[in-house]
């Protein structure tokens, strides 16, 4: 409530009779949104030029992205969300790129690479003045898009912007926003990578908030349909949730826990020749036949005989029959 008080004041407060202003922050509108479409332009074309005009736009000597930035921070431009909006989406999408050319690179692996980035560009002071202005439009409850984009930016900048305590912000904004299911998705799957205290307070917010059951549905999308690295990390997330107590029944629909066995049966098999990940697969069986006994009894003989064929196929490794037995052992109850 006193977040939307906030963000009702600062809007009052816009001096929306200076026709001066206004045409000037429509004309900043205007140039921010034919940057967005040259990086998109330049993402999908992928030529030599583009990849070039990429990284220059990414580098730390570049103006853009730290104007951007003050777009946001500026006192006088409070009152223009739309222009917020495309700023925000402008930096979050070179953010992205960011992290791209940081691949294979020793810090590129550091969940905080976007933050360390920002403070390059504008200096510490700078970058936390901006944290700040992103978190209390990612906290405001007055306008949905204005907050998921800064939660995408805070999601880009690393744990040390989106913070344990602001994890369950993605849940909030999915239930206000249930079009934004797909991007909230991405930027849960990069928290759990995260590990830790972000971790722990992403599954419990999961569980808890009434968003949970519609990101579990858009996470047995990504299960079922997308690459490997995705799929791995959704099923690692649903697992964690699950396992909660009271998680399985809970924030899975009959349905869609029924329609999880039939995926996990489909890639145990495939999966054997990869322990770690044929654990994690069964792991997340294990946890759902646990906890819900709907999910327990559906193709169970199918699941018993997989298994079993699968404990007793001496090319896999010892951990793989070792977690046969143990999702054997919760079929049995």
């Amino acid at each position: 409530e006193s977040h939307r008080r906030q963000f009702i004041a600062f809007m009052a407060a816009a001096d929306w009779h200076d026709p001066k202003l206004q045409a000037k922050v429509a004309d900043k509108i205007s140039n921010v949104q034919d940057i967005i479409r040259s990086v998109e332009k330049a993402v999908g074309e992928n030529t030599d030029q583009d990849r070039q005009w990429l990284l220059n736009l990414c580098h730390p000597s570049d103006t853009c992205f730290p104007t951007l930035v003050r777009l946001i921070v500026e006192p006088k431009y409070q009152g223009f969300p739309a222009l917020h909006i495309v700023c925000l989406r402008a930096v979050q999408l070179t953010l992205k790129i960011i992290h791209m050319t940081m691949q294979g690179h020793p810090q590129g692996s550091d969940p905080n690479v976007g933050w360390w980035s920002l403070v390059e560009r504008m200096g510490e002071a700078q970058a936390i003045e901006a944290r700040a202005a992103i978190c209390a439009l990612a906290e405001q409850q007055a306008d949905m898009k204005l907050a998921l984009l800064a939660l995408l930016v805070l999601g880009e900048l690393g744990p040390s912007a989106l913070s344990p305590q602001r994890v369950r912000l993605l849940l909030v904004v999915l239930e206000r926003k249930p079009d934004s299911a797909s991007e909230i998705s991405e930027v849960v799957l990069r928290v759990h990578a995260w590990g830790g205290q972000c971790r722990d307070a992403l599954l419990m917010a999961i569980v808890e908030q009434p968003g949970g059951k519609t990101l579990a549905e858009v996470l047995l999308q990504v299960v079922n349909r997308c690459d490997e690295k995705r799929k791995l990390r959704a099923v690692k997330v649903l697992t964690g949730c699950i396992a909660m107590p009271g998680g399985g029944e809970s924030l899975l629909y009959t349905n869609d826990a029924l329609v999880l066995v039939e995926i996990l049966l489909r890639e145990l098999p495939g999966h054997a020749e990869d322990a770690k990940s044929f654990e994690c697969h069964a792991e997340c069986f294990k946890a759902l036949a646990k906890s819900c006994t709907a999910a327990r009894q559906h193709r169970k003989g199918e699941a018993l005989q997989v298994l079993e064929d699968l404990r007793e196929d001496e090319r896999y490794e010892a951990s793989v029959h070792r977690k046969c037995e143990e999702v054997l052992a919760v079929l049995a109850q």
